[in-house]
């Protein structure tokens, strides 16, 4: 029989039925050793596992049960496999995994869905804990008849090196090689007229110092994923934060055209934080505002102290589509072409696992997009916000 989530819930996608833990436990044993196909996938390295018609896990290969090991749980039986990751849509969703609204975007539960229908389905899915660790993976999903029901194979695949393959090539064989061009072409003009030195030397400087931030950021990404950050933490003037931030980006390319100003009447406070990171996360948020702007445009950054968080915000006139927002934050995840997509991925990673503070979005065709940071007074950078 299905039982139903106490309280009426709702879903904003798939159903939100499920089998009783009794039904899972007869599912999972009608399958039996499945014909001795068990022990052939317990020789898959993928993730493999059985799914019944409620999209619940009734088999799992041994590399899925030793995943599930390493995470402390244990237990695979009746979980979702965005409830197995710990997929934060999934924890926020009303009825778990498959029905929250931003699980209408996710690889998984369609292809899952589609193989319900009868078909075989591959899709790409992003994964993002709450504690702001990342998956992509290809999920294949295929429909799995057995004498006591239907049933979903699902094949997942780690794709996280293959994507953050295509970010490096992108940023160091396309970003990082058209500014060093830009570089050597500068030091040319340079070279060919020596008396132009005065007039190029500021671009020259300029453009250097973008090439080093770009990879400064890489290696501090890097080092961000890896739990090997170093935060250090000392008094910061949210003021002077905010000035620096502007400076370092008013002649920046994506700023031409645009306007960039502090908010008037800013709070300015003294934050304990780690100055550095700040600055990069704050300078994140103005880049990628300026990079959605069009000329004619006013971004602003502007500063709040309420009663127990501080908080940064930055905002731009123009909306986020729902479907891009519901999306945003997922590693991997970019509007603009395979590659890309780190940057607001940076963004929270840096804030919510290195920074203790929390980004929040709102972005509203009346309103335009506000990016918020908030970090609270009484808890130190590095324990959640």
């Amino acid at each position: 029989m299905n039982l139903m989530t106490p309280g009426q819930p709702q879903t904003f996608h798939a159903p939100l039925e499920r089998q009783a833990p009794a039904e899972i436990t007869r599912q999972a044993s009608d399958l039996g050793n499945l014909a001795g196909l068990a022990g052939l996938l317990d020789c898959m390295p993928d993730l493999v596992m059985i799914l019944n018609e409620q999209r619940q896990i009734i088999f799992g290969n041994r590399t899925l049960r030793d995943f599930v090991g390493t995470r402390g749980s244990g237990e695979l039986l009746g979980l979702r496999p965005g409830e197995l990751f710990d997929c934060r849509q999934a924890g926020l969703a009303p009825s778990g995994c498959g029905t929250g609204e931003a699980c209408r975007t996710c690889g998984a539960v369609n292809a899952i869905i589609g193989a319900l229908a009868g078909r075989s389905v591959m899709h790409e899915c992003r994964i993002t804990t709450p504690a702001v660790d990342a998956y992509d993976l290809r999920i294949w999903a295929s429909p799995f008849s057995w004498p006591t029901g239907h049933y979903v194979l699902v094949i997942a695949v780690d794709i996280s090196n293959e994507k953050r393959r295509q970010v490096l090539e992108r940023i160091f064989f396309h970003d990082i090689l058209n500014t060093a061009g830009n570089i050597h072409g500068l030091s040319e003009l340079i070279r060919n007229d020596p008396a132009s030195v005065e007039e190029f030397k500021e671009d020259l400087y300029e453009t250097a110092e973008t090439l080093v931030n770009e990879i400064r950021s890489q290696r501090l990404l890097l080092a961000a994923e890896g739990n090997e950050l170093q935060v250090t933490l000392a008094p910061a003037s949210s003021r002077q934060l905010l000035e620096t931030v502007v400076q370092t980006y008013r002649h920046h390319s994506l700023a031409k055209g645009k306007t960039i100003v502090i908010a008037p009447g800013s709070a300015a406070f003294s934050i304990e934080t780690d100055e550095m990171l700040l600055h990069r996360v704050l300078g994140n948020l103005l880049k990628n505002a300026l990079e959605a702007s069009q000329p004619g445009d006013t971004v602003t950054l502007g500063t709040e102290e309420r009663p127990d968080r501080f908080v940064f915000w930055c905002h731009n006139p123009l909306p986020i589509p729902r479907a891009i927002q519901l999306q945003l934050f997922q590693r991997s995840f970019s509007t603009k072409g395979p590659g890309r997509g780190i940057g607001t991925y940076s963004i929270r990673l840096l804030t919510e696992r290195h920074l203790g503070g929390k980004v929040t979005l709102a972005s509203t065709p009346e309103t335009g997009t506000r990016f918020e940071l908030s970090f609270p007074k009484t808890k130190p950078p590095g324990v959640p916000g």
